[in-house]
C-alpha cells in the first residue's frame, strides 16, 4: 500500500484537506487497466462491455437513451453499437409509434455472454477487495454513495452539505450484479 504524500506541517492524525479525487483516480485507472485486459481476453472492449450491460438491465432502450446512461455522446456510441450488431450481440429496430427513436436490443449472444463478463467483473472487485472486511467495504459504498451525491448536486447547481441525513442515503440500488 502506498503511503498518502502529505505536505510539510500536515497533522499526520486528519484526513489531508485534499486528495479524495487523486486516490480516486488512481484506483480508477488500476481497476479499469485490470478489467480491460480481462475483457480483452474474452473479445470485448470496454466501450462494448457498458453498452451491453446497460442493455443487460435495460433492454430495448433507445440509442440515444442508451448513449446518455453509458456516459459517452451518441456519436461514438453509434460507432460502438455497429460493431456490436457486426457480431450479432445486438439488433437496432425503429420505434412503430416514433420512427425517429432506434431502439436497441439484445440477441442471443448478448446475453449469453453476460455471466461470462460480469463474472470477469466480478473477480477484479474480489481483488479490489482483499484485506477489507464486510464492514469496510460496507462503509466504502456509504461513503462513496455521499461523496458522489455531493458532487452530482453540485454539478446541478444545488449545494448540498454532507449532513447525517445524506450519509445514510444511497441511491437506489439496482439489481444486485454491479460490476465495478
Amino acid at each position: 500500500m502506498t503511503a498518502i504524500t502529505r505536505r510539510p506541517g500536515e497533522d499526520a492524525t486528519q484526513p489531508p484537506p485534499i486528495g479524495i479525487g487523486k486516490l480516486l483516480r488512481r484506483s480508477h485507472l488500476a481497476f479499469s487497466k485490470i478489467l480491460r485486459d480481462r475483457l480483452k481476453d474474452h473479445g470485448v472492449s470496454f466501450s462494448e462491455f457498458v453498452h451491453l450491460e446497460r442493455l443487460w438491465y435495460d433492454d430495448g432502450l433507445n440509442q440515444t437513451e442508451l448513449s446518455r446512461r453509458v456516459g459517452i455522446e451518441t456519436a461514438s456510441s453509434t460507432t460502438v453499437l455497429d460493431a456490436l450488431e457486426k457480431r450479432g450481440f445486438i439488433r437496432r429496430e425503429r420505434d412503430m409509434r416514433d420512427r425517429r427513436n432506434v431502439r436497441v436490443f439484445l440477441e442471443p449472444a448478448g446475453a449469453e455472454i453476460e455471466a461470462k463478463l460480469l463474472d470477469c467483473a466480478a473477480g477484479i472487485n474480489a481483488i479490489a477487495r482483499e484485506g477489507l472486511s464486510k464492514a469496510d467495504i460496507a462503509a466504502f459504498f456509504r461513503i462513496m454513495a455521499v461523496i458522489a451525491g455531493n458532487l452530482e448536486a453540485q454539478g446541478r447547481g444545488a449545494s448540498r452539505k454532507a449532513s447525517p441525513t445524506h450519509a445514510g442515503k444511497a441511491p437506489r440500488a439496482r439489481k444486485a450484479r454491479g460490476t465495478s
